[in-house]
């Protein structure tokens, strides 16, 4: 098993849970490693990888606790392997261990959009069976597994002409840690509810903020969404000169699906297995 556990948490003695059986030594990703695939913010709060050793060698969930360093990490060869989907684990597995059977898993728990309490159904104008969008929809679910966030992962995609333009997930700014240094909002509010009071920017306003930043006329394409928008996101699709919403699952609450369609924005599911 590897792991980057910058601050010892109830989501990682979980996933100890899960794979300690299996998983006889641990692997701890170490500060210089971490930091060649830390894109954003350094996580203030991290422990030193020694002390986290230190630390977890005293509860024996493990034979052998080792640090991988960059000095190290070429000397690390393993057949299989465990670990987070999260930016760093990643960044390693794509960079060092390119042949390795890797399993990935989530740190953090989030709810299953199943038990989400809808508020309405979307009346989408259409049901989608079509094989390109069938894959623009797989494309955005499997972006949504880049996201950190403990609540609920949301992959969006941004087509023209039958082009893929950008991709983007929800992500917590100014660094993935930031709930886990401030505190984080979704704690206290029931899930489904209240989604724009939150402490990360969704998957469609990162489409939305990187198409801008890149020059990309929206004016005509589409937006493939795992999720369907919280009414902020949809208002803001609305008015962007995108004219089809692609979506996997969700519901819609308050005014944002009023609004799409307001905007003679076409809504329309596209069901995955």
């Amino acid at each position: 098993m590897m792991l980057y556990i910058p601050v010892p948490h109830k989501g990682y003695f979980q996933f100890f849970e899960r794979y300690s059986s299996v998983a006889g030594t641990l692997y701890l990703i170490g500060e210089d490693l971490a930091a060649e695939f830390s894109t954003l913010h350094i996580e203030i709060r991290a422990l030193d990888p020694y002390r986290v050793k230190k630390m977890l060698s005293a509860l024996k969930l493990f034979r052998y606790i080792n640090v991988l360093t960059i000095q190290n990490i070429g000397t690390f060869k393993p057949p299989k392997l465990i670990t987070a989907s999260e930016v760093v684990s990643r960044g390693i597995v794509q960079k060092y261990l390119p042949d390795t059977e890797v399993i990935y898993d989530t740190v953090f728990l989030r709810y299953d959009e199943d038990g989400v309490k809808s508020l309405k159904p979307v009346r989408y104008d259409r049901e989608s069976s079509d094989p390109f969008d069938k894959e623009m929809m797989m494309l955005a679910y499997n972006e949504s597994e880049g996201s950190s966030c403990w609540w609920r992962h949301v992959g969006a995609v941004l087509v023209k002409s039958g082009e893929v333009l950008v991709k983007a997930h929800n992500q917590h700014v100014p660094s993935e840690q930031t709930p886990y240094i401030i505190g984080d909002p979704r704690d206290f509010i029931e899930a489904g509810k209240l989604s724009h009071f939150s402490s990360s920017l969704h998957g469609e306003k990162m489409i939305l903020l990187k198409a801008l930043s890149e020059g990309i006329n929206m004016s005509g394409a589409d937006i493939y969404v795992s999720v369907f928008p919280c009414p902020d996101c949809a208002k803001l699709i609305a008015y962007s000169g995108i004219k089809r919403c692609f979506f996997g699952s969700g519901h819609a609450s308050l005014d944002g699906q009023e609004v799409l369609k307001s905007r003679k924005v076409e809504l329309i599911y596209v069901p995955i297995d």
